[in-house]
């Protein structure tokens, strides 16, 4: 609908009138009606005003005056990547930086889409609102962009079509090239080629399938996370050349392990078994860790087809119900795969440890091993608490168990004394039906067995760390590297762990690998440690792959790698290549190809960061969708919760069966509510009754997308 510019003058020019103080649309009608008397006209310029940024509606639903640009300093400019909300606002941040600091309103974007790397400058504005944080700012122009392809839904209505992307950070106009085949409700994956004056062009690369059907739900934000859930036929081809035969010369050029107990313990849902265990104490003083692993590398070869297809995917991702594996099945779950009974091969990490858990030698080679049992981690659980006595298991298995058993205890003892920080936060497992309906969200159980698997994983990967580094060869190295959080993160950590009670002990900025398990401790019966976990994650930096070994803060290790898991993460398949191309294989590669490889590990550790980071995102989005699903069918009903975030636009409430929702102001029941921003708290108006962190909570949900992943509380008592 087009408005007269005489009444747009006019509702702009009642709202100026106010000097700041907020009008309801009501009033300014009122102030109108004799000379603009059709009231829905009125009402409907005003909302097209809301929507164009001009005026802004508040909770309270008055209106203020809206965003007005000022002049542009070009001199100011410099590159960084571009978040937008669903307003269709953005936030620019430098790159490698992770605060914001350039607010861009939506009339200023340039055409720009989420995630992009743009050339952005600042306005000469003056802003009198001291809560706002940011410089206003342009994008001047796209330097490159974050993606080409999008999932939507495309919507037919008689001759007429639109298209509506998933994210909602899109608000675009899209036109298509070509419909022909595409029905109503169709989820399809477009591919942008140009964005002129808010409209998008582009074409469709695929229709995923119809938005009701079993699995498109899933299926669509994988392929718009850029994930390619099946393999190209090249890649099938070349996969279907290897097999599991192993030769004679094979078990004459490796150590033959396959007359010991080795084991493997995993999820009784696995398939892709790439780590075996065996331990053997030795003495009193003395204990021999084998920690076994699939060698891929001897069948992905170098800069081969599938290679390169497992470099591009970087890692494996698990869903919710299926997994989008780094090689193909017939390597992931056969050949490489430390199935029961089968001779296999594998990279051996041998550790020498004392019952002090300090590594006395360490070997690393080539072998042959044999799984003599897959155990899952529930039947292991039940042996270690002593619910099964494995009457059926050979006495060799049992016993070796029980020895790993104290191995175990005397690495973790180490870990802890060293500072590892051990975050005991509850995951959720989400149960589906048979027709990927989420019925349940159970919380995950892990025991002693989890824990000691992961335990003896993070001692070979220190160990093949250390033996690397002690031959001091021409060749760089991947590390898995964790920084110690930066100073702003800290201070807020301080600020937020104290409303909870937490007790410091020592200067809170003096962060050392062992400070936070100390404090920890001391606070073992703080009623909040749940959330302080929750927070001290938060607060903590991202692990990333390096050539440069800047230790790992969180494992309190100044060495480490990722070694263990080559089936599913391209990082350990290198690292293997590493020990075989420069110590245990040295005359099976030419120096061309060692000197090609060393070359590449820089970008091989950005590009392993980097699709790690795309995997965490993908199952963080599965999960908010199946979250907001459940609770479609729980309006209404009201639970218990603690508040776990607080911002200026709301609360967000973490329930029982760990989901969290949003508790706009406007929803909190009982008093007027209004944001501190200096004590990150909601204050009551008239009962001076606060909210903050951890306050416990009872809500009522009264809203929940499985579309937008959002789910809306509003709190009726605390």
């Amino acid at each position: 609908m087009i408005f007269s510019d005489e009444l747009i003058s006019a509702i702009v020019q009642t709202v100026k009138n106010e000097k700041g103080t907020p009008i309801p649309a009501g009033i300014i009608y009122k102030k109108l009606q004799k000379k603009f008397k059709d009231k829905i006209i009125v009402f409907k310029c005003i909302d097209h005003l809301v929507e164009n940024n001009t005026l802004k509606q508040l909770y309270t639903k008055k209106l203020v005056m809206g965003y007005e640009n000022g002049p542009i300093l070009k001199e100011t400019a410099f590159e960084g990547i571009i978040f937008l909300n669903a307003k269709g606002d953005g936030f620019v941040k430098r790159e490698n930086s992770d605060q914001s600091e350039v607010y861009v309103n939506k009339k200023n974007i340039n055409n720009a889409l989420h995630g992009d790397k743009v050339l952005v400058c600042y306005m000469d504005k003056k802003n009198d609102n001291p809560n706002h944080v940011f410089k206003d700012g342009v994008v001047l122009k796209i330097i490159e962009r974050n993606k080409e392809y999008y999932t939507g839904v495309f919507i037919k209505q008689n001759n007429k079509y639109g298209f509506v992307f998933d994210d909602n950070k899109h608000t675009y106009r899209v036109v298509l090239d070509n419909i022909d085949g595409l029905v109503d409700g169709h989820k399809i994956l477009i591919k942008i080629k140009n964005i002129v004056d808010n409209v998008a062009y582009a074409t469709v690369s695929k229709v995923i399938g119809h938005k009701n059907s079993v699995g498109v739900d899933i299926l669509s934000i994988v392929y718009d996370a850029g994930l390619e859930p099946e393999f190209n036929e090249n890649v099938i081809n070349a996969s279907k050349e290897f097999n599991s035969i192993i030769s004679k010369e094979e078990f004459i050029k490796r150590h033959d392990l396959t007359s010991l107990d080795i084991i493997t313990i995993d999820p009784a849902t696995s398939k892709d078994l790439d780590d075996a265990i065996y331990v053997k104490k030795i003495n009193d003083n003395l204990y021999k860790l084998y920690v076994c692993i699939a060698d891929v590398s001897h069948y992905v070869e170098y800069n081969s087809i599938v290679d390169n297809e497992a470099y591009k995917r970087g890692t494996s991702v698990y869903l919710v119900n299926q997994v989008i594996p780094m090689l193909p099945h017939n390597l992931s779950n056969d050949i490489c795969s430390l199935n029961p009974n089968e001779d296999r091969l594998s990279m051996v990490c041998e550790m020498d440890i004392d019952n002090f858990g300090n590594f006395k030698n360490i070997d690393v080679y080539n072998a042959i091993i044999n799984s003599k049992r897959r155990f899952s981690y529930e039947e292991v659980n039940e042996y270690f608490e002593q619910k099964t006595d494995f009457s059926n298991e050979k006495e060799s298995i049992k016993s070796m168990l029980d020895q790993a058993y104290e191995l175990f205890f005397i690495l973790k003892e180490k870990r802890e004394k060293l500072g590892y920080i051990n975050f005991e936060i509850p995951e959720p497992k989400i149960i589906l039906d048979e027709n990927e309906k989420i019925i349940d969200i159970q919380q995950k159980k892990s025991g002693q067995a989890q824990n000691l698997i992961e335990c003896f994983m993070v001692a070979a990967n220190e160990a093949v760390t250390i033996k690397f580094n002690q031959l001091k060869l021409s060749s760089d190295f991947i590390y898995r590297v964790h920084d110690k959080p930066d100073e702003k993160k800290i201070a807020m950590f301080e600020i937020e762990a104290k409303k909870l009670n937490f007790k410091f002990d020592a200067e809170v900025k003096n962060w050392q690998p062992n400070t936070i398990a100390k404090w920890l401790k001391n606070n073992i019966n703080n009623p909040n440690k749940e959330l302080i976990n929750i927070i001290l994650l938060r607060t903590m930096a991202k692990a990333k792959y390096s050539i440069v070994n800047d230790h790992h803060f969180g494992l309190a290790l100044d060495n480490y790698t990722h070694f263990t898991s080559p089936i599913r993460r391209y990082s350990d398949l290198v690292v293997h290549r590493l020990f075989k191309m420069f110590i245990l294989n040295k005359t099976e590669y030419t120096n061309e190809i060692r000197y090609d490889l060393n070359a590449r590990l820089k970008d091989i550790c950005e590009q392993a960061t980097k699709t790690e980071i795309v995997a965490t995102n993908t199952e963080r989005e599965v999960n908010s969708m199946k979250f907001a699903e459940y609770m479609e069918s729980k309006i209404g009903q009201v639970f218990n919760g603690f508040v776990s975030y607080i911002t200026s636009f709301g609360i967000f409430v973490q329930l029982e069966n760990t989901i969290e929702g949003l508790a706009r102001p406007e929803n909190i029941l009982g008093d007027y509510y209004e944001y501190s921003d200096n004590l990150s708290i909601y204050l009551g108006k008239k009962t001076k009754k606060i909210l903050t962190l951890g306050t416990k909570v009872k809500i009522r949900v009264v809203g929940s997308s499985k579309i937008t992943k959002k789910i809306d509380f509003e709190i009726i008592e605390f």
